[in-house]
């Protein structure tokens, strides 16, 4: 009786390991046409390891196909859905370069910008894939202006890379002001002024110039600083701190900020 409850067993375990590991179809055996139909019904239900696959080797070997700048795309998708950013970018861009006519170029140039959004760490790290998502989604935006949500959603991402840049510079003038190296401080203060001035860190790296050149015992440009800031952020909480701060340079001079 044993024997033959294990006999049962085993026979369900061969049969569901033959079944998970069935072979997949011979994409190289099909016509062009039924390969990505093939490939396509892949990618729709998920199995996104096996579209990689087939549509890597589609791409090479069908490239007088009527669908093979689809089948480019869903290559470029399916890496992007694996998280596999870097090598979605690529593929996108392959689109854009090998197929310049396809319909498909406007909506492969934003996602290879996602793509390298996605790639983009944190503010403190090197931000190469920042800068490369900003050059995606703006070439984006000035070849395809009539796309108008997808333009939207660009330059959402824009500025929040461009914000992410603007924090990485204030930050360093703020590590700079705690070790009191106040013209480098001022370096990286007004760079975020120059090239970020729509940023969110804009008004913050303002206050900090002024408070640099105070504590640098420069008490004229402070003061100017001090001024353009309210000119700029008449609004800004940091108004009531700048006002008690002229008051000081007005009485002392060589008061800091």
């Amino acid at each position: 009786m044993k024997s033959n409850i294990l006999s049962s067993w085993l026979l369900l375990l061969v049969l569901a390991l033959s079944t998970g590991c069935a072979k997949q179809a011979d994409v190289t055996a099909m016509e062009p046409e039924a390969a990505y139909r093939y490939l396509e019904h892949k990618f729709e239900k998920g199995d996104f390891l096996a579209a990689v696959d087939g549509f890597d080797y589609y791409t090479l070997n069908y490239s007088g196909s009527s669908l093979v700048d689809s089948a480019q795309f869903l290559l470029a998708m399916s890496h992007y859905n694996l998280k596999e950013y870097l090598l979605a970018a690529e593929a996108f861009n392959e689109l854009v370069r090998r197929f310049p006519r396809s319909p498909l170029v406007a909506e492969a140039m934003f996602q290879a910008g996602v793509s390298y959004w996605k790639l983009s760490p944190k503010y403190a790290l090197d931000q190469e894939y920042t800068f490369k998502a900003i050059d995606a989604l703006q070439g984006f935006i000035d070849y395809f202006p009539e796309r108008s949500s997808r333009v939207r959603e660009a330059q959402e991402l824009i500025d929040a890379c461009r914000a992410k840049l603007a924090q990485k510079e204030f930050s360093s003038g703020i590590i700079y002001i705690k070790t009191k190296d106040y013209r480098s401080a001022e370096i990286y203060l007004k760079s975020v002024l120059e090239l970020y001035y729509d940023s969110p860190w804009a008004a913050e790296a303002a206050y900090w110039l002024a408070v640099a050149q105070a504590e640098d015992e420069r008490p004229e440009e402070a003061a100017k600083s001090y001024r353009d800031f309210l000119q700029k952020y008449p609004e800004h909480p940091l108004c009531s701190k700048v006002e008690q701060a002229l008051n000081r340079l007005a009485s002392n001079p060589a008061a800091g900020g």
